[in-house]
C-alpha cells in the first residue's frame, strides 16, 4: 500500500482549501467517501400508494427533528411536486430535504405511486380483469468496455458495486426498463471506424444501441450526420444535476450532446523521475511550484541544472522528453494564447501569446535540453529505463500497467509552468473527453426516457464530494503528499480546447501537432503555422456553422 495513508488528513486538508475523465478507456476513480453522522433526520417519508384522483399531502405524518435543535419540520422542503400529478397514473419520486444545527443536508427520496381507476400500475394494462405488466423497455448502453460501468458485469472494475447494483435494480423496477450494458462491435474499435459504425447504423434505421459512450471530438460528425440529437431541453429538469463544465465539452453549435456525471477534472501535467531528481540535488519542482517559483524562467533554470548534473553521469540522459507539442499545447493558454479560440470563434495558433511559446521551446530544444528521440503518450524507451528526468503525460497513466505502472522509480507531479507575464489562473486544455450521446431514432417519449434513466442510474454527489472522490483518486496514484498538494492546486482549472475537433487529424500532413514539433525543432514555428492557419479556418467554419 502506498505510504500516503499516513497523510491523508493533509490531503483532505488541501481539499479544504481548494475553491473548486478523457477519451481513453480508462479505470474509474476510486469512489469513496467519509461516513459523517448528522444531527438532522427525517421521518414518515415512506413509500405511498394511491388511486387516480386521490387527494394527497406530502407533508402529512413526515417529521424532522435534530439532536440539539429539535423539531425542525417546519423546515422541510420537497423538490419533485411540480412533476406529480394525481391525476395520472405514474411512478413519481420525491425528495425531501433539511438541513440540520451541524449544517449538513439530510435528503430522503420517496416514491409515491398513483394507480389507475382499476387499480394498476402507471406499467401495468387491464387484460380480463386482470392487470397485466408491460415487457420492459430494453435501454441498451453501448460502451468500450462494458466491464468498467456494468455493476452486474463479472468482471466489474469500478467501485461501489453493489450501491450501483442496487440503484439499477430500483431504476428498473421503477420506469420498467431493462438496461443493458454491450460492447462496441469488433468492426468499430475506436475512432473513425466507431464513428462510421455509429452513423451506418443510424442510416439504415437500426440504432447499435439507445446510448453511446464516446468522446467530445466526435460530436461533430455524429451530431451533423444525426446519429445523436440534443438533450437541451431535459437540461432544466432532468440533466440538473449535469455539471456546466460537461455541458460545455459536450456541446456542438450552442447544443449540447454529450453528457457526463461528476466534476470535469485536468488530466495533463508534467511527471518527473522523483528518484532521479533527488539523486541529482536539484530542487524539487513540485515544491517549486507549490511556493510560487515555477515559470518559464525557473522552469528552464531548473532543466540546466539537471542537464548539468546528468552529463556527469555519462550516457544518453536528458532533462526533458516528450514531443514539444504536448508542452505547446498546455503552455500557450499558460501565456494568454489558445490555439482555437472557443468564445471568439478564430484560429489562435499562430497569434503572438503562442508564437512566444513556440520560439521559448525552440530555444530549450537548441539548448540540448530535450531528448533525442521522444515519442508519444506512454513515452519513449529513455524515459522508460529511467534516463530522462521529466516527461509530459496524463494522470491515468500513473497505474495503467501499459503505460507507467510499472515504471522501475517513483512519480512527481508538477503542472505546466506559465510565463513570467501571464498573470490569470492556471488554465489546462481538455479535448477528447469521454461523454454520453443520447441515440437519434426514438419517439419522443422514449427518449426522454432514456435520457432519464441515464440520469437515474448515477451516483451524483455534490462538488464538495467529487473533490473528496478525486482527492482520494490522486492519494492512490502518488507516494508523496507534496505531489498530491500540487495536482490539487490546479485540478479543476480546464477550459474545452477545439484543436482536435473540427475534423483535421492532429498527426496528417496538414495537422497542427505535428507542424509544430517540425516547427519548434526547426525554429520555423511562424511559417509552418501561417500555412496550415487557412486550412484549419475552414475547418473551424464548417464546424461552427458558418
Amino acid at each position: 500500500m502506498k505510504k500516503l495513508l499516513g497523510f491523508f488528513l493533509l490531503a483532505t486538508l488541501a481539499l479544504a482549501l481548494v475553491a473548486c475523465g478523457n477519451g481513453g478507456e480508462e479505470t474509474p476513480p476510486v469512489d469513496t467517501e467519509p461516513t459523517t453522522t448528522n444531527t438532522a433526520s427525517i421521518s414518515g417519508a415512506t413509500e405511498v400508494t394511491i388511486t387516480v384522483g386521490d387527494e394527497f399531502n406530502h407533508l402529512e405524518g413526515v417529521t424532522a427533528t435534530d439532536t440539539v435543535s429539535g423539531d425542525l419540520t417546519s423546515s422541510i422542503t420537497v423538490e419533485g411536486l411540480t412533476s406529480l400529478n394525481t391525476n395520472a397514473a405514474g411512478n413519481y419520486t420525491l425528495t425531501y430535504k433539511v438541513t440540520g444545527s451541524d449544517g449538513n443536508e439530510v435528503t430522503v427520496t420517496r416514491l409515491v405511486i398513483v394507480l389507475t381507476a382499476q387499480g394498476c400500475g402507471v406499467h401495468e394494462d387491464l387484460i380480463n380483469g386482470i392487470c397485466v405488466k408491460r415487457d420492459p423497455t430494453v435501454i441498451r448502453i453501448m460502451h468500450g468496455a462494458p466491464y468498467e460501468v456494468d455493476p452486474f458485469h463479472a468482471n466489474y472494475s469500478g467501485t461501489q458495486q453493489q450501491t450501483k447494483q442496487e440503484r439499477q435494480t430500483e431504476v428498473e423496477e421503477l420506469y420498467n426498463v431493462d438496461v443493458q450494458y454491450i460492447p462496441y462491435p469488433s468492426n468499430a474499435p475506436w475512432g473513425p471506424d466507431r464513428v462510421e459504425a455509429i452513423i451506418q447504423s443510424s442510416i439504415s434505421g437500426t440504432h447499435l444501441a439507445e446510448i453511446y459512450w464516446s468522446v467530445s471530438d466526435w460530436i461533430q460528425s455524429l451530431a451533423t450526420s444525426e446519429a445523436i440529437v440534443p438533450v437541451d431541453k431535459y437540461m432544466s429538469t432532468i440533466g440538473t444535476n449535469i455539471r456546466p463544465s460537461y455541458r460545455e465539452v459536450g456541446s456542438f453549435r450552442d447544443q449540447v450532446y454529450g453528457f457526463e456525471s461528476g466534476l470535469l477534472t485536468v488530466s495533463s501535467g508534467l511527471y518527473y523521475n522523483a528518484d532521479l531528481v533527488a539523486s541529482l540535488g536539484v530542487q524539487n519542482p513540485s515544491q517549486m511550484y507549490l511556493d510560487g517559483n515555477w515559470n518559464w524562467t525557473t522552469f528552464e533554470a531548473w532543466a540546466q541544472s539537471v542537464k548539468t548534473a546528468l552529463t556527469a553521469l555519462g550516457g544518453n540522459r536528458y532533462a526533458l522528453g516528450g514531443m514539444p507539442s504536448e508542452y505547446a499545447e498546455h503552455m500557450v493558454p499558460l501565456n494568454g494564447g489558445s490555439l482555437i479560440n472557443k468564445d471568439s470563434g478564430r484560429v489562435a495558433f499562430n497569434q503572438n501569446p503562442a508564437l512566444e511559446t513556440y520560439t521559448f521551446l525552440s530555444d530549450l530544444y537548441t539548448k540540448g535540453l530535450f531528448e533525442a528521440t521522444p515519442a508519444y503518450d506512454a513515452g519513449s524507451p529513455d524515459w522508460m529505463a529511467g534516463n530522462v528526468a521529466m516527461y509530459p503525460g496524463q494522470l491515468w497513466f500513473v497505474t495503467a500497467d501499459n503505460r507507467w505502472g510499472q515504471l522501475p522509480f517513483e512519480l512527481g507531479f508538477v503542472p505546466y509552468p506559465s510565463s513570467p507575464t501571464y498573470t490569470g489562473e492556471y488554465a489546462s486544455p481538455v479535448s477528447g473527453v469521454a461523454v454520453y450521446h443520447v441515440a437519434s431514432g426514438m419517439t419522443a417519449e422514449k427518449e426522454e426516457l432514456v435520457f432519464k434513466v441515464w440520469n437515474e442510474l448515477q451516483l451524483w454527489k455534490t462538488d464538495e464530494g467529487y473533490e473528496t472522490e478525486f482527492g482520494n483518486t490522486l492519494i492512490t496514484k502518488f507516494d508523496e503528499a507534496i505531489y498530491v498538494e500540487a495536482y490539487l492546486a490546479i485540478y479543476d482549472k480546464v477550459y474545452l480546447e477545439l484543436i482536435n475537433a473540427v475534423g483535421i487529424s492532429a498527426y496528417s500532413e496538414s495537422g497542427w501537432r505535428r507542424n509544430i514539433n517540425i516547427g519548434i525543432r526547426e525554429g520555423t514555428s511562424r511559417t509552418v503555422m501561417d500555412t496550415i492557419a487557412p486550412i484549419y479556418r475552414d475547418a473551424l467554419d464548417i464546424y461552427l456553422g458558418n
